[in-house]
């Protein structure tokens, strides 16, 4: 599989089990995508925050981004998440 790079505005990390995750922030159209990623391969879907919801929450003074990557973050930990096998090496 072709690692694919993109400019990306964002970037959170997390642990889980031993593993460094990558939660990048991709924009696409109208939303952002957070793409849990592992040394550049994409793992999983973690959430979407549509930018319509992204600049209600600004107006009330919310980070909507920081906000979905901490549900992505408990999320992962309560194993809702597949993030499939550690791709080692």
């Amino acid at each position: 599989m072709a690692i694919r790079w993109y400019a990306v505005s964002r970037q959170f990390s997390l642990e889980h089990r031993g593993r460094a995750i990558d939660v990048l922030v991709e924009p696409v159209d109208e939303a952002w995508e957070l793409w849990l990623c592992e040394r550049g391969r994409r793992l999983t879907l973690g959430g979407t925050v549509p930018i319509d919801e992204a600049v209600e929450a600004w107006r009330e003074g919310k980070d909507p981004v920081l906000l979905m990557v901490e549900r992505i973050r408990t999320r992962v930990a309560n194993g809702e998440l597949d993030l499939g096998d550690s791709q080692a090496g």
